[in-house]
């Protein structure tokens, strides 16, 4: 006869930071979960991620979303630059690497 699972997984789920719920273990975060990111040290300031962006291209930032990628949290900015072009960037959260950035049609 098996044992019943449940208390493994109310035990597993226990476990797991405060911080992350269900959502953020889904890939969306949502602006409570980037705040507690943010105070736990894990992600870095928006103000930081757009800097960077802006380093890369100067204009508008028409888009922004943070989401879990495997496990990393990645920001992903959408920008209208000076020349009408518009681009999307993906920013690691925790060190403002850009790892991705490419012409949006």
């Amino acid at each position: 006869m098996r044992k019943p699972r449940f208390p493994l997984l109310l035990l597993l789920s226990l476990s797991l930071p405060v911080w992350l719920t269900p959502r953020a273990l889904a890939g969306d975060i949502d602006q409570d979960d980037a705040i507690r990111l943010r105070e736990a040290g894990e992600i870095l300031p928006l103000e930081s991620i757009l800097t960077k962006a802006r380093e890369h291209h100067d204009g508008k930032v028409i888009g922004v979303e943070l989401e879990r990628e495997r496990d990393s949290f990645i920001y992903e900015i959408k920008m209208l630059d000076n020349n009408g072009v518009l681009w999307e960037m993906k920013i690691n959260a925790k060190d403002g690497l850009v790892l991705e950035e490419e012409q949006d049609d």
